[in-house]
C-alpha cells in the first residue's frame, strides 16, 4: 500500500479539527495568526475548504502547486480545495481571507464550474489587477464576520460568489458553463484511481460508456483526452511530492502508480522536460530563501 504524502492538511491554517468559531465559513486577516507563522506559511492544503485571499499590504512569494509567484499588493488569489499552497511575506504584509466549505457552495453554478477548480491569481502586470469592488466586498465580509459571525454565513457565501465572479470576468468569458454530470464523475474517478492501473476501458465501464464515448465527453468538457487528463494528474502529484516532501524518487513513483522507477523517470522527463532529480533540485534552489519548503540538499534520488 503506498505511503500517504506528508504534505500538511488543515481545516484553516494550524487547525486540524472543527472548533466553535469555524463553521461553513470563516473570515480573518492573515496576520491574525501571526503567532503561528510570522508571515511564513509552509506548503499545505485544505481537503474540503476553498479560499479567497486579497493581499492589501506588503509583498512576498507565493507557491501554488509547482508555481512560484513574486507579488506586490494588491493581489487576489483563489485557492480551490486540495490545491497545495503557501507563502512567505515581508513585514507589514496582510490579507483578508475567506475560507468556505466546498459543501456549502457546491450547489452554485459558479462553484460547480471547471473555472472554480483552478487556482486564480490577479496581481499584474501580466495578469489583471483585482478591482476596487473586490476589495470593498472582501472588507465588507470581514466586518460582517467580525461583528456577527453567528449570522454571517449566507452573507459571506453571497459575497464569495460575487467576488469570484468579478475575478473570473477579468480573465475569462463572463459566462461560466456548468460541467456535465458525466464530466464531474470523470474528474472524480480520475482523482480516485489515477494511482491505479486503470485503463480507458475501466473508466468507461465505471461510467457505463464505451471508450469512444468517454473520450468524446472528456474532449468536450476539458479539451483533452482522458489519457492526457490522467497523465497530468499523475504529473501534478509527482511534482507535489518532489517539491513538498523528502521522500525518495522510488517511493514517489510507487505513490503515483508507476512502481518502476526507471519508467517513472522517463515519464516525468517526457512531460516536464527534466528528470525527477533535476526538477527537485531546481525547485529547492528556487525556494531555498523563501521558507516555503524544506528539501535538503542531499535529497536521495
Amino acid at each position: 500500500m503506498p505511503q500517504k504524502p506528508e504534505i500538511p492538511s488543515f481545516l484553516t491554517y494550524g487547525i486540524n479539527t472543527k472548533t466553535d468559531d469555524i463553521g461553513f465559513v470563516h473570515v480573518e486577516n492573515v496576520m491574525d495568526r501571526k503567532s503561528l507563522h510570522n508571515g511564513h506559511v509552509p506548503a499545505h492544503r485544505h481537503e474540503q475548504i476553498f479560499q479567497l485571499c486579497f493581499w492589501t499590504d506588503g509583498s512576498g512569494t507565493y507557491v501554488i502547486e509547482d508555481r512560484l509567484i513574486e507579488f506586490q499588493a494588491p493581489m487576489f488569489v483563489f485557492i480551490p480545495a486540495r490545491v497545495v499552497h503557501g507563502f512567505s511575506v515581508s513585514s507589514g504584509s496582510d490579507a483578508i481571507v475567506f475560507s468556505l466549505a466546498s459543501s456549502y457552495t457546491d450547489t452554485d453554478p459558479l462553484f460547480k464550474s471547471t473555472a472554480a477548480r483552478t487556482p486564480l491569481v490577479l496581481a499584474g502586470p501580466e495578469q489583471p489587477k483585482p478591482t476596487p469592488l473586490m476589495l470593498t466586498l472582501m472588507q465588507a465580509g470581514y466586518e460582517r464576520y467580525r461583528t456577527a459571525p453567528e449570522t454571517s454565513q449566507s452573507v459571506i457565501r453571497g459575497l464569495a460568489i460575487a467576488i469570484l465572479g468579478e475575478a473570473l470576468s477579468l480573465t475569462r468569458s463572463a459566462r461560466i458553463p456548468d460541467e456535465s454530470a458525466a464530466a464531474v464523475r470523470i474528474r472524480s474517478l480520475i482523482e480516485e484511481h489515477f494511482r491505479d492501473a486503470w485503463s480507458i476501458t475501466d473508466y468507461a465501464r465505471a461510467l457505463g460508456q464505451t471508450p469512444y464515448q468517454i473520450n468524446t465527453t472528456t474532449q468536450a468538457a476539458f479539451g483533452q483526452s482522458l489519457k492526457r487528463l490522467i497523465i497530468e494528474r499523475r504529473l501534478l502529484e509527482s511534482k507535489r511530492l518532489l517539491a513538498f516532501t523528502i521522500r525518495p524518487i522510488e517511493a514517489i513513483a510507487a505513490e503515483v502508480g508507476i512502481p518502476d522507477p526507471a519508467y517513472f523517470s522517463r515519464f516525468f522527463h517526457t512531460f516536464s522536460g527534466l528528470s525527477p532529480r533535476e526538477w527537485r533540485r531546481k525547485w529547492a534552489e528556487n525556494t531555498k530563501d523563501s521558507l516555503l519548503t524544506a528539501i535538503p540538499d542531499n535529497t536521495p534520488a
